[in-house]
Parts: C-alpha cells; sequence; structure tokens
C-alpha cells in the first residue's frame, strides 16, 4: 500500500522515500519485498545498502547480508559494524573477526557499537591477540575512556579468556585501573568480570580486594553470581573455610543451591570430608534428592580411606532414587 502511494506520487525515483521503503520492509521481515524495491532503485545511498545488509542480518540470513555487503561500493562504519554482528548473532565468530580488514585494510574507524560486536566474538573464540589488537585501540582512540559498555567488554573478554590460557588475569586488572584513571565508574557487570579473571587467573587476595572496593567505595552490594565468583575463586585455591563462611552469609533470599553444590566440588577437589558432610546437609536443605551431591561426598570419603562411610552414602542415594541430574529450576 505504502509503495503504490510513493509510485502514485511520483517518489518512485526518490531515493530517500525509496531507502525508507527498503528499511520498513526489512524491518518487517519482508526481506525479499526489500531487496525488489532495492533492485528496481536507480540511486542508491549507504543507508539504502547499510537498511539491506541489517534486513538480511536481523532476520539471520547472514549469507546473503555477506554478499550485499560485498557489493558496497563505499563501505562505512555502520556497513562493518552491521556485517559483524551478523556473523556474531548467528554464532559464526571466526567470520566476526574483521578488526584488521576494517581498520588496517579499509582505514574504516570503528564505533564504540563495533567494538561491542566483536568483543563477544573475541571471548568466544579465546583470541588474546584480537582483544590486545582492540584494547590498544580502544585506548588511542579514546573509545575506553568514555563508554563503561566498552571497557565492561574489556575486563570480561580477559577474563573468559583466563579460561583458556594462564596470566590474562593481568591484563583485566590493567583494564580496570585505566578505567579508574580515566574516570569512569565501574558497575556490577565490571566487578563481575574481575572476580571472574581473579578466579581464573589464581589471584584470590586481589578477588577478594576488588570485592571490598565493589562494596565500600562504590556502595554496590554483591549479587548471587559475585557471590558463585567468590566461593568458586576461593574454593579453588583450598581456602575453605573462607568459602563457607561467605556461603553462610548470603542472605537467605539470595542463596541457591548452586554455591553450595559449587563449594562441594571444591570439597571433593581438596579431599575434606568433614566439610564436605556439612555442605552436604545444606544441599539437601534445598534439594533433596539429587544423586551428583551423594556421589561427590561418597568420594570426598573414600578419597580420606572411610570407605565404610562412602558405601552407606551410595546406599542412601540408592534407596532415596536420586537422579544423577538436579530437578530443572524455574
Amino acid at each position: 500500500m505504502v509503495q503504490c502511494l510513493s509510485l502514485k506520487d511520483g517518489f518512485e525515483s526518490h531515493v530517500y522515500v525509496q531507502t525508507a521503503l527498503v528499511n520498513m520492509y526489512a524491518e518487517c521481515g519482508f526481506v525479499g519485498d526489500a531487496r525488489k524495491v532495492f533492485d528496481e532503485m536507480p540511486v542508491r545511498n549507504s543507508v539504502t545498502w547499510n537498511a539491506l545488509i541489517s534486513g538480511f542480518v536481523k532476520w539471520g540470513d547472514v549469507k546473503v547480508a555477506r554478499a550485499v555487503f560485498d557489493a558496497v561500493p563505499k563501505k562505512n562504519v555502520i556497513s562493518w559494524t552491521g556485517i559483524i554482528d551478523g556473523y556474531t548473532r548467528m554464532g559464526r565468530f571466526n567470520e566476526a573477526l574483521l578488526f584488521r580488514d576494517m581498520v588496517v585494510v579499509e582505514g574504516i574507524k570503528p564505533s564504540e557499537v563495533t567494538l561491542l560486536a566483536i568483543y563477544l566474538a573475541i571471548w568466544n573464540v579465546r583470541c588474546l591477540e584480537c582483544c590486545q589488537m582492540i584494547h590498544t585501540y580502544g585506548e588511542k582512540s579514546g573509545i575506553n575512556v568514555f563508554d563503561i559498555r566498552v571497557m565492561n567488554s574489556l575486563v570480561d573478554a580477559y577474563a573468559k579468556i583466563c579460561y583458556a590460557w594462564d596470566g590474562m588475569a593481568k591484563e583485566a586488572s590493567d583494564s580496570y585501573k585505566m578505567m579508574m584513571d580515566a574516570g569512569v565508574e565501574p558497575n556490577s557487570v565490571t566487578f563481575f568480570s574481575m572476580l571472574n579473571a581473579c578466579s581464573h587467573g589464581g589471584l584470590v587476595d586481589e578477588g577478594l580486594e576488588f570485592l571490598g572496593k565493589m562494596v565500600d567505595e562504590f556502595g554496590i552490594q554483591p549479587d548471587i553470581k559475585h557471590y558463585g565468583c567468590l566461593i568458586d575463586m576461593l574454593g579453588r585455591e583450598g581456602r575453605l573455610e573462607e568459602a563457607e563462611k561467605i556461603a553462610l552469609e548470603i542472605p537467605n533470599t539470595m542463596s541457591n543451591v548452586v554455591i553450595w553444590r559449587t563449594l562441594l566440588g571444591a570439597c571433593s577437589f581438596h579431599d575434606n570430608a568433614d566439610m564436605g558432610e556439612r555442605v552436604m546437609k545444606k544441599t539437601m536443605e534445598m534439594e533433596k534428592k539429587y544423586g551428583g551431591d551423594y556421589v561427590l561426598l561418597s568420594n570426598i570419603l573414600a578419597g580420606m580411606g572411610r570407605y565404610v562411610d562412602s558405601e552407606v552414602v551410595r546406599r542412601v542415594m540408592d534407596e532415596q532414587n536420586a537422579p544423577k541430574a538436579p530437578a530443572s529450576r524455574p
């Protein structure tokens, strides 16, 4: 209907009107109609091309979006950001790593939106070199200074790369210091990423220090994700008493069985049967029948040479008909 009116009123060759039609069709999912209008346009501008790319990306056809992108006569930051976002949305993270082509080959300056899309790809492929490259770009361009979303993504990327690389917690910590030097105030996401980095980098004292700063300097109260990182961090390093103390201090309205299972796993790893029994009781209070909890406690007892007790736990598990997977939670 709108297209008919535009043709009737003589706007069929008006680039702005036709571009609006392309965008409308694309946004509503009529990408075939958007492409038809696009193909019939005698003149197109960068907005027209980007509208079509965004439409195909939004509706999951990244292959066609890439074909349109490759045909763009003069690509700009929106074109590049659109195709990068398309690849990340579809989980094709290696193909989303177009930063070098964009900046070095084409000379296009990424925006903060571009960096946010690329960081998602970076931590999924654990590309340390890419992270460091974009970190440097963000610092030189000033984007790191004024956009806390970019800084949070940078810290989070380093934190997640810690799973696959040793020593990356230092880079995450350096990013935090740079954020503070620039006067950008961290938020709860920043501190969650920092605790995650410290946990996987073995920097327990530094992690506890970040928690103190979060509460005392910025007035941010920990949520269950922060507590989970703390329990995991302390448990990995065998500081089980501290982990148990923190778990007991979590408000009842917030605490969940996952926290206690994390601690139970640490008890198993470090062969602490006494604490394992206490923690097992807590998990039983929250969720009575999960076979994995019994198995962990049984393994702890067996590891300590308490074979009779280990067998008793296994027998109780069988009597309870405890499932191997935890109950699904709403």
